[in-house]
């Protein structure tokens, strides 16, 4: 995986296989459906829900590549 930041200031990530890119969806939409309802008082936004993600054997084995990936780019 390679992340690219554009003039523009937008992010460009690249090399990742179509199930890497499903499990990203995946979370990205779960969490925008089921995780966050309401700002706090101070407008900040809390998980409120558990958060439920199923994953196959390949998708987890994807997430946790991502994961690695992450890590590296921002020197963890």
């Amino acid at each position: 995986m390679k992340m690219t930041i554009n003039k523009s200031g937008s992010v460009t990530l690249s090399g990742l296989t179509a199930t890497e890119t499903d499990v990203i969806l995946a979370i990205a939409d779960t969490a925008n459906r089921r995780c966050f309802r309401e700002p706090e008082p101070n407008g900040e936004w809390y998980s409120n829900d558990d958060f439920i993600l199923r994953l196959t054997d390949e998708q987890r084995q994807a997430l946790a590549k991502i994961g690695g990936e992450i890590r590296k780019i921002y020197g963890e």
